[in-house]
């Protein structure tokens, strides 16, 4: 916990934090007086043969030995000798990892020059205990009520010297400021007070998260609402949140109650893409603004945080914290709340068994005595970014395939994607051929395409390569290419003219600042063509209509691009999505992405740059993006056609860099395997499926008639709720939509039940009717399980028979 210095009129705060503590003199002696007093069977860290008080007297006199400037060296040994070596008589080095110890013992028994800094790691954790510990035990007790009083809970300085906070920031309590009417000189204080409030219960929102640092007297400007707003941040292990709280009317010190927290912004931390603290611009600094640290994000958030000038302490470790939990050291990236994350989910919520390759190939109806699973890449050996399973045609072994790992690039050799469940016509996809300039051929790989129009039916097989071909050119300079069409039998070769991931990141980038900017008027959408985003939106699109109109008519398409992840993996899908309806279903969307997407190797990892703070790293592109951007258009050309809705896909853009999930985690299969995600994380397909009625579509008509997207003119347009999602001026009419959204469905439900009511009512009277004719006292009609028990009424004179109407007494 970081101490803030606050001016001696700032008002008055309550010293309720175990750092506030330690700056009181008078706190120390109450606290030591409460330890002393205290059962030592009662202290928990009795059972390592440590006491709390030498814990505390550790951290005080660390604290000391720091303030002793050159004479630092003569009681860091006393130190030692006193609390960490193995017989020393106030041991706290039970609580020390067996690494810590080696290293502190080997430092004291060289002879060598001791540094400043030597006891840091013990006392971090030295330190952490007690505050979780002791201290907590002590906040309840009359003792520290004392502590209260005798303070007055007065802010500002005491006139004793702040201890060094840890190394790795936790929670703090600490003053608050309410909202600034304009300006951020505004300094109305509030106090937290942790006994009247749970904060990681009110704050930490989901299993797993907990809250890791406060900042308070913090102020960020709204760049939508154009005004200045002061308030508190939170960061969790998970997100940063950002609001303000209303101060009681009338009262000098309020309470805050963190329920009434008005959120003004929030980001998941592994959605930062680059953190920066700069000064503040010379316009602001005269208003008491030192600092501002901007974070950008990879989903098209920028948020500016600004600090007065005693607060330049706080806006450094604020920065530490989010770097260390939105670029986490470890390699393997299991520091990535994912792996932290607890949710729980029925055991009958399909989630990471959502898609199994037998399964699949038998709702497709996969012809087996023309195709068959092999298992050739058991072990990734052929080719690390394939799945472990592929499906090839029938007729070809495993050795006739070896050679054909060697000549496509990555080893990403041709497989089965799809198959027509009529005519036959299949979709394969590869990577590219490594022909180079000396136009190389591969007789295994032209005997495979052969056998895959075999397999097919037997027409002419299209290779639809996604590149424009001045690229594919000049991959041959590489050593690699595209096929010569003379060497492959029956085939034919069109390029797509789709544009690589560098051109796809540069439009994307163009399209944030953009959007960050947004407005109404004609320039604004000359500038939105300008990025080129739909443009090349189109080109995908038509190449995944050429697939579809080719399969439709029988003819056997293999796509692929360069390695064959990123556009192809588009294509691929975008293309089953329109030909297979089991596709535009809830599950069937799911087993795509898991298919087409994350078992075929697209590289997630690089692509988003999960936990990464190389921002300008060439190899992250918005390629998935770009891909749920065309089934968004899709959808809208086709309201009726798909089973989810709208939802679903804002719910999978949030969740691609949230890092919440392990979904999307890594590149390949292989490493997902080597860190055990399936058994570390939880599937977002498990959150979805559990709350799958969110994500239905009302005016869902099932049809198996392949998709016609339309390319002309104005037919696709921007993906408002995911670009403009953060702009403020739009916010309002964002909730109205989804209030109007959620209004229709409620009616659609009570609309279905006042049905079904009316139908019950209809067989009651008929059946008295019925009765009636036949001279029979008339049923009783029995109520409804969610129906109140009628009430008796008085009898009626007559009835009146609805069909003739004669009437009955």
């Amino acid at each position: 916990p970081m101490m803030m210095t606050t001016s001696p009129n700032a008002g008055r705060v309550l010293k309720s934090t175990f750092h506030d503590l330690l700056c009181e003199p008078r706190g120390v002696k109450l606290f030591e007086q409460f330890l002393a007093n205290e059962n030592i069977s009662a202290d928990p860290l009795s059972s390592s043969g440590v006491s709390a008080r030498a814990c505390l007297q550790f951290i005080l006199e660390v604290e000391d030995n720091n303030r002793t400037g050159p004479d630092w060296g003569k009681k860091a040994n006393d130190i030692y000798n006193n609390y960490i070596q193995e017989k020393s008589p106030h041991q706290v080095c039970g609580l020390l990892p067996q690494s810590t110890k080696f290293e502190l013992d080997n430092i004291f028994h060289s002879g060598k020059d001791i540094q400043s800094d030597v006891f840091n790691k013990a006392y971090d954790i030295v330190y952490e205990h007690v505050k979780e510990d002791s201290f907590k035990r002590f906040v309840r007790s009359a003792l520290f009520s004392e502590y209260q009083r005798e303070t007055g809970s007065l802010s500002g300085s005491t006139g004793a010297t702040q201890p060094r906070p840890p190394s790795a920031p936790s929670s703090s309590s600490l003053s608050s400021s309410s909202q600034a009417p304009n300006t951020p000189g505004h300094t109305s204080q509030l106090s937290l007070q942790p006994h009247q409030i749970n904060e990681n219960m009110v704050l930490c929102k989901l299993p797993g998260e907990k809250l890791i640092f406060k900042v308070v007297r913090i102020v960020i400007f709204d760049a939508g609402l154009r005004e200045w707003v002061r308030g508190l941040l939170f960061i969790t292990n998970f997100r940063l949140e950002f609001g303000n709280v209303t101060a009681q009317a009338g009262t000098q010190s309020a309470h805050v109650d963190l329920d009434t927290l008005d959120t003004i912004c929030e980001m998941p931390l592994a959605a930062i893409s680059r953190i920066e603290k700069k000064l503040a611009p010379s316009k602001i600094v005269a208003q008491g603004i030192e600092y501002t640290i901007e974070i950008l994000s990879k989903d098209g958030r920028r948020l500016d945080f600004y600090f007065e000038l005693e607060s330049a302490d706080i806006s450094s470790t604020m920065v530490r914290t989010l770097r260390k939990f939105a670029f986490p050291d470890e390699k393997d990236k299991s520091g990535l709340f994912a792996f932290q994350y607890k949710g729980t989910f029925p055991a009958s919520v399909k989630g990471w068994g959502i898609y199994n390759i037998y399964e699949e190939s038998l709702r497709q109806r996969v012809p087996f005595d023309k195709w068959r699973v092999t298992d050739i890449n058991h072990d990734y050996g052929k080719c690390s970014s394939y799945p472990s399973r592929l499906i090839v045609p029938a007729s070809v072994s495993d050795e006739a395939l070896e050679p054909v790992f060697e000549f496509r690039s990555k080893g990403r050799i041709p497989v089965l994607s799809w198959v027509h469940p009529l005519n036959g016509a299949s979709i394969t996809r590869s990577s590219q051929p490594l022909t180079g300039l000396r136009q190389a051929r591969c007789q295994a790989d032209e005997d495979l395409l052969s056998e895959i129009i075999l397999s097919s039916g037997g027409r002419s097989l299209y290779l639809l390569d996604a590149r424009p071909k001045a690229n594919a050119v000049g991959n041959t300079v590489k050593g690699m290419g595209f096929e010569n069409i003379a060497n492959y039998s029956n085939c034919y070769l069109e390029f797509m003219d789709i544009p690589n991931i560098h051109v796809i990141r540069e439009s994307h980038q163009k399209l944030d600042a953009l959007c960050q900017s947004y407005g109404n008027d004609e320039s604004w959408y000359a500038q939105l063509d300008a990025t080129k985003w739909l443009a090349l939106l189109r080109f995908v699109l038509a190449a995944a209509a050429r697939t579809v109109s080719l399969v439709e008519e029988g003819y056997p398409v293999l796509l692929h691009c360069s390695d064959g992840w990123d556009r192809t993996a588009q294509l691929s899908s975008l293309a089953l999505l329109m030909l297979d309806s089991y596709h535009r279903t809830l599950q069937g969307f799911q087993v795509l992405i898991e298919k087409e997407w994350i078992a075929f190797g697209h590289k997630f990892q690089e692509r988003l740059g999960h936990g990464d703070e190389n921002h300008a790293d060439k190899e992250r592109a918005p390629i998935f993006l770009q891909f749920l951007d065309a089934v968004h258009q899709l959808t809208i050309q086709f309201p009726c056609s798909f089973e989810f809705n709208g939802k679903l896909l804002h719910t999978i853009v949030e969740h691609l860099y949230s890092c919440q999930f392990g979904t999307f985690l890594y590149n390949t299969e292989q490493e997902r395997q080597r860190h055990r995600v399936r058994e570390r994380t939880v599937s977002l397909w498990s959150y979805v499926n559990a709350n799958a009625e969110e994500y239905m579509n009302p005016f869902y008509l099932p049809d198996d008639t392949a998709l016609q997207v339309s390319l002309h003119g104005d037919s696709l347009v921007l993906w408002r709720p995911v670009f403009l999602r953060w702009s403020r001026r739009l916010m309002r009419n964002t909730l109205t939509a989804e209030m109007r959204a959620d209004m229709m469905r409620k009616q659609t439900e009570q609309m279905a039940k006042k049905m079904k009511d009316m139908e019950k009512e209809i067989e009651t009277l008929r059946a008295t009717v019925a009765a009636f004719r036949r001279g029979e006292t008339p049923p009783e009609a029995e109520p409804a399980p969610d129906d109140p028990v009628p009430q008796p009424r008085q009898e009626r004179q007559g009835s009146i028979d609805p069909l003739t109407g004669a009437v009955f007494s």
